[in-house]
């Protein structure tokens, strides 16, 4: 339900932005609503303590680096 909820909102953008002629930045914008859902849901659980530490990070990519995973 989602899915087809931002596909008709995204259509309508489309269709907004091509009425005031601003058809090259239909995708910027796409863009920028999309990065602010995911700020949004990342505020969110950092907000519930959801973290997860740089330390745990920074050992899972390099245990992929020592294991060839990632192209240098």
């Amino acid at each position: 339900m989602a899915t087809a909820t931002l596909t008709a909102s995204e259509a309508e953008i489309k269709q907004a932005m091509s009425v005031l002629r601003l058809d090259g930045w239909v995708d910027d914008l796409l863009d920028e609503i999309e990065l602010n859902k995911r700020l949004k849901t990342s505020l969110e659980q950092a907000d519930r303590g959801e973290t997860f530490p740089i330390e745990d990070l920074e050992k899972q990519v390099m245990k992929k680096f020592a294991n060839g995973y990632y192209d240098k």
